[in-house]
This record gives C-alpha cells, structure tokens and sequence, in this order.
C-alpha cells in the first residue's frame, strides 16, 4: 500500500491518499496499487471539494509533444512506477522483476470537457540489461519507453485506459503486474500588485490617506483539498472491472 510521508496522510493506509491531507491547503494525489489490471481502466475520484488549477504550471504540453513523450520540464507535475514480473522463460524456472519509471506532466485536453490531459512517459530501468540479458530468454523485446495519457476529468477525476507497458511472450512465461504508483502535484507562485491605503497622522492633528504601492503572491496549486475537514474525505477507487471506496484522515487547516 501507499507509505504516505507526513502529515495527516502518514495515517491513510489506502491505496490512495493526499499529502498532505489539510483542508483547503495545496496537496499531492498519490496512488499506490498493487496487482494493478492487466487490462481494462483505473480511475480515481477525489474526495468531494478538492480544487484543481492547470495554472500551476507556465507551460503546457502540446498533444503532439504528449504523444512522442517529449512534453517540456516546465510542465512536469509528478512522477511513479511500474513494476512487473516475468516468470517461467527458463526450462524450469526463470523469475525477474522489471520496473518502469514514470514522469508525468500537465498537458491540454484530449476530451471536450476536461480539465487537462496527463501524459506519462514510462522508461524501463536497466534497459541495456533487460536486452542483453533477458530479450534472449523470452524471445521478445521489452519496451524501454512508452507513452500513455491520462484524462483529468471535472469531479474531479483522474482516469487513464491502461496501466501496463505492452509487451507479449511465448508460454510458459508470463507477464503479472505487481505494483503502480504515481505522485502527482505542482505549484506555481505568481505576482499580484496592488495598492495598499494607509491612515497617516498629520501635522495639524488630522489624518491623511497615503497610497503604497505593495504586492503579494499568489500560489496556484495543481490540486487543493477540501475546505473543510470532519475527520475523513471519501474516494473512489475502480481498477478493472473492480470498484472501491475508502476514506483518507484529514485534518482541519490552521
């Protein structure tokens, strides 16, 4: 399950958690799932309130830049894993793990009606050696990048077709998915000027209205948590043909 680091999402036990989980503070989603399905969606629905902000990042990825993986590092939002197992390529036997790494950043729309797009670029660790070592064994090669999209849906939701990076081989191996995790959050502080008025004492016994010029900033987060806080906030959670709910331990903001 997900080792959530701080905070009040330290508690949460759950594959899917916020950190930190304070009402109405900016937040990161953070998904841990073990045996994810081979096949078929994952989609989670945040709690009830959650805010999100596509300002959070300067920059956006194109589609076309989202499809060949070459988004920009200004528009970076998160990262995760994906880690499967291959067993029985050997005559008998034969068991080794492969891991991707994940990047993910903040892209446009796929889908008229959604907040944004999140494209994931996934690249295979080790991958010189899974080549050498490995591709002989099984008779075919592993993918050491790939590229998938995730859709950023009002709710809001995150929603994504597939978790797996495709790859086929020959009985009796086989290929089981063990564990998916993605961390997603970003901030991004911009300046607002404004005019602060000041009551000053003056000379004669009276007062006077001085202008200041003055400024602020102003943090856009990628997701805000609720507002409020009653102890939980409830998700929802569907991975295949499986769906879920659970509760992630909140605390009121300060």
């Amino acid at each position: 399950m997900v080792s959530a680091v701080s905070g009040a999402s330290a508690q949460s036990t759950g594959p899917v958690s916020f950190d930190p989980a304070v009402a109405h503070q900016g937040t990161a989603l953070v998904l841990g799932l073990d045996a994810p399905p081979a096949a078929g969606a994952i989609a989670v629905r945040m709690p009830s309130g959650t805010r999100t902000n596509t300002s959070s990042r300067a920059k956006l990825c194109s589609s076309s830049d989202a499809g060949r993986g070459t988004c920009p590092p200004e528009s970076k939002i998160g990262f995760g894993r994906y880690v499967v197992d291959v067993a029985g390529y050997l005559n008998p036997g034969g068991d080794t793990q492969l891991t991707w790494s994940i990047d993910a950043f903040l892209a446009r729309p796929s889908k008229r009606g959604d907040i944004a797009s999140v494209a994931l670029v996934a690249k295979l660790l080790g991958a010189d050696s899974v080549a050498t070592l490995l591709t002989p064994e099984i008779g075919m090669s592993v993918p050491a990048t790939a590229t998938m999209r995730a859709r950023l849906r009002p709710g809001p939701e995150l929603s994504r077709p597939r978790v797996q990076v495709r790859f086929a081989v020959s009985p009796p191996a086989i290929v089981t998915p063990l564990r998916f995790e993605l961390n997603l959050s970003a901030v991004r502080h911009t300046r607002e000027n404004f005019i602060r008025k000041l009551r000053v004492p003056t000379l004669d016994g009276g007062y006077e209205i001085r202008k200041v010029k003055d400024h602020r900033l102003v943090g856009h987060y990628l997701f805000r948590a609720p507002e409020r806080c009653s102890g939980t906030w409830s998700y929802a959670l569907t991975a295949g043909a499986k769906r879920s709910t659970g509760r992630i331990p909140c605390q009121s903001g300060f």
